[in-house]
């Protein structure tokens, strides 16, 4: 003989919704799978022009490189959110807010100091005429200060 359930069977995933609740409460499992999927939600271009900072009170703040692509996104955001809802699954992101940042994730690279080698005075020919003498002194000193 056996005896009754004293409860229905509950879905694997409700069960796992309410221990990561209880275990995460600040949301930071959110925080971890939103990052993880955004080069999939955003694209490509925009994955690498972006990072995800943080996930505050249902806003997702990006970071993003430039200005004009803070624009760009903001005519986006729409369809972006659309795209968020179907990939969470959820409604953890409800807006999203694009900030100016440095991305952590690129290594920027640092300029090449290029040595030059110091210049030194050239003894210059004697010319006769002094058009000439001016002309070619001239010359010298407009090379010596050209960027190179």
């Amino acid at each position: 003989m056996t005896t009754p359930r004293s409860r229905p069977p509950v879905a694997v995933g409700e069960t796992l919704a309410a221990l990561l609740a209880h275990l995460d409460p600040k949301g930071n499992f959110r925080v971890a799978q939103l990052v993880k999927r955004w080069p999939e939600i955003a694209g490509d271009q925009i994955a690498r022009r972006t990072e995800i900072a943080a996930l505050k009170f249902h806003t997702a703040i990006v970071k993003v490189s430039n200005p004009m692509w803070i624009q760009e996104l903001n005519l986006l955001k729409p369809e972006i959110l659309s795209r968020l809802g179907e990939a969470m699954g959820n409604d953890s992101v409800r807006d999203i807010r694009f900030v100016r940042g440095r991305l952590s994730g690129r290594s920027i690279p640092k300029p090449h100091v290029i040595r030059r080698p110091i210049r030194r005075s050239i003894p210059l020919p004697d010319l006769k005429d002094p058009a000439l003498r001016e002309a070619f002194a001239s010359l010298i000193e407009a090379w010596g200060r050209s960027p190179r």
